[in-house]
């Protein structure tokens, strides 16, 4: 075997590794950014390019740490709490099409009233397992560009809207907290009590009772680090950015990677824990920060600022013909 194929060979039996890795993990005690940058760290040490993976990788653990910041701070400093005017706004937008009612709670009253249903139990472990995955794949994907495909130009024009998105959406939980409908599904519109501590795993509580383990319940009690975060939808925001991304590096070969961010979107809502107009909120900020990347923010730092420092790899200055080693020109990009 040329010594190029059993390279490939190798950077694919260890993303095969690391994907049954994080589904063991996920299904056991759900994948967390912290325990899945360690992981890859140790990966990134046994396969020797440690370094550049802490240089490539610090956006993502800049964003663990600020989302584990959030953990007291936001709602120490949050005030009042919005939890009447989403749900009046949904009302308004979405409850003709539901009899009336706001989208969740049409689906909360189907589920009661079938308890049974296979249809039921059925929804509740596909909707658990894909809001559950909503931090693993674009972590795995960002991996395949990383090392599996060695395209670091597509590596940083993913990771750049994806911090963009995730910066953004932390400053609107500072500036507006609302309530998610599984909160006035439990305790109205009044305010929440400054140490509100409710569990917060809204509906995913059926999956627990089907599989006889407060997995969900637990999870979201201890870990969740902000109860009050759901505009915009960050569940929504992610899949939508690694579809993006996977489509433009893959074209149409990752179209049946749409049905991940579909079935998260419905999740939330299934679920009870977002609103439609969190949703749509989340695709809005989507395309604003993936237009301001591409467009300006990646030209402007990695074709023409320090960037392009950064993109030289180690194969490249070799002299060895590596995927992504030089950012592309705006014409390239937009071909893409």
């Amino acid at each position: 075997m040329p010594r190029w194929r059993s390279a490939v060979a190798w950077r694919v039996g260890v993303l095969l590794l690391l994907v049954a890795y994080f589904v063991h993990i996920d299904n056991a005690m759900k994948v967390r950014p912290d325990h899945a940058f360690l992981s890859l760290l140790i990966v990134a040490l046994v396969l020797g390019n440690a370094k550049r993976f802490l240089l490539d990788w610090s956006p993502f653990v800049l964003l663990w740490v600020a989302y584990d910041f959030m953990r007291g701070v936001v709602d120490d400093l949050a005030g009042k709490i919005h939890v009447l005017e989403p749900y009046l706004l949904e009302e308004k937008l979405f409850a003709g099409f539901f009899g009336g009612q706001i989208p969740n709670f049409w689906w909360i009253e189907m589920q009661r009233a079938h308890p049974d249903a296979a249809w039921k139990h059925f929804l509740d472990n596909l909707c658990s397992g894909f809001y559950a995955m909503h931090m693993a794949v674009p972590i795995v994907l960002a991996w395949i560009f990383w090392n599996t495909l060695r395209d670091r130009v597509m590596f940083y024009r993913f990771v750049l809207p994806f911090s963009l998105v995730t910066w953004l959406s932390f400053l609107t939980y500072f500036i507006y907290p609302s309530a998610p409908p599984w909160y006035v599904l439990d305790f109205g519109f009044v305010q929440p009590e400054p140490l509100f501590k409710g569990a917060g795993a809204g509906n995913l509580v059926a999956a627990d009772q089907w599989i006889g383990f407060p997995l969900f319940e637990s999870v979201y009690k201890h870990m969740n680090p902000n109860k009050f975060a759901a505009i915009p939808s960050l569940h929504s925001a992610f899949p939508l950015v690694a579809f993006i991304f996977a489509a433009k590096r893959f074209g149409w070969k990752a179209l049946p990677f749409a049905i991940y961010p579909l079935g998260v979107w419905f999740s939330a809502v299934y679920l009870d824990h977002h609103y439609f107009i969190d949703i749509i909120l989340a695709w809005i900020y989507v395309a604003v920060c993936v237009v301001l990347s591409e467009r300006w923010l990646f030209p402007a730092f990695f074709e023409r600022g320090p960037g392009r420092k950064i993109l030289e790899t180690d194969e490249s200055r070799e002299g060895a013909p590596v995927s992504g080693t030089a950012a592309p020109g705006r014409a390239e990009r937009r071909r893409a």
